[in-house]
């Protein structure tokens, strides 16, 4: 069937923010004495706020040392982006071109808050690109729920099939699948497993490399 609209994740998938947070977590962590770890990362990417300070109030002991830690990493985030602004990730322009021009709907699904989805949109100048945004405090449920998959489909007001995911994570890969919507991978900081391989109609290096995809 026909792609008629794009559901696309943010954080590492338009923009390179993973590297952003990743690098803002160790920080936070050294300055309050403790490792975070690639596997902590591995295990909070794509998820939501919520899940995030149970992760790390299980982590260190006390919802007082996760809130502290988070509040220490979004400080170390807004200090770089504010500095340094952030990238868009390589082939994002020729993609949305190509919607443009082939009238391809789109709309952001992201775990992340709506303030920061609106102002890496705003640093980036991607605002007037999308128009349509479901943010992780917008659902109740963070991936690998479907619930932010099925509530983006529902404001392009497509049937599954004519939609299609772009994702970078498996969390975000396994909430598409769930949801019943093809999807395509688009790795960033984690590699495709066996798993995501069975959940994804492709593996591609750059968002460029999804429009032969489109035209099939």
């Amino acid at each position: 069937m026909t792609t008629r609209g794009i559901i696309f994740d943010m954080d590492g998938l338009l923009v390179d923010s993973e590297k952003i947070y990743y690098q803002a977590n160790i920080r936070a962590a050294k300055e309050m004495g403790f490792d975070f770890t690639p596997e902590d990362h591995h295990a909070i990417l794509g998820t939501t706020d919520t899940y995030l300070r149970n992760y790390f109030k299980a982590k260190l002991g006390s919802a007082t040392a996760a809130t502290e830690f988070i509040d220490r990493s979004y400080r170390n985030v807004a200090t770089v982006v504010e500095a340094d602004g952030v990238a868009i990730k390589p082939g994002l322009v020729d993609l949305l071109d190509y919607c443009d021009n082939q009238g391809i709907s789109r709309v952001i699904a992201s775990s992340n808050f709506r303030s920061m989805v609106d102002d890496f949109m705003q640093s980036t100048g991607l605002q007037s690109r999308f128009s349509q945004i479901v943010a992780g405090d917008e659902v109740t449920h963070g991936k690998p729920n479907p619930e932010i998959f099925l509530k983006a489909l529902d404001i392009l007001a497509l049937p599954a099939p004519s939609a299609l995911v772009l994702e970078d994570s498996p969390n975000g890969v396994m909430a598409a699948s769930k949801a019943a919507i093809p999807v395509i991978m688009v790795p960033d900081l984690i590699a495709p497993t066996a798993i995501t391989n069975q959940q994804t109609l492709a593996t591609v290096g750059d968002l460029a490399q999804v429009i032969p995809y489109l035209e099939k």
